[in-house]
């Protein structure tokens, strides 16, 4: 099988494409980690979070900007110690 010129012009945009991809910052290093207190490591799960981040909790989410989502985890990494 041999390639023709379109075939390795699609090849090179499609690779320019995933090296783009992978070089973006992930939502991590990016947003705030979780505190290093003695409550946030008490909290293991992300109901855990919604105790005290909601509409009528102790310490509520600013919306906006903070998106609407649950899994709390996936965006704010723990803090080392």
């Amino acid at each position: 099988m041999t390639f023709k010129k379109a075939d390795w012009v699609f090849l090179a945009a499609v690779g320019v494409v995933i090296a783009g991809v992978s070089l973006l910052p992930s939502p991590r290093e990016q947003n705030p980690t979780v505190p290093a207190d003695g409550e946030h490591r008490a909290a293991v799960m992300e109901s855990d979070c919604r105790q005290c981040h909601t509409v009528g909790g102790t310490r509520p989410l600013r919306i906006p900007p903070h998106p609407k989502r649950t899994d709390c985890l996936r965006c704010h990494a723990r803090t080392a110690g």
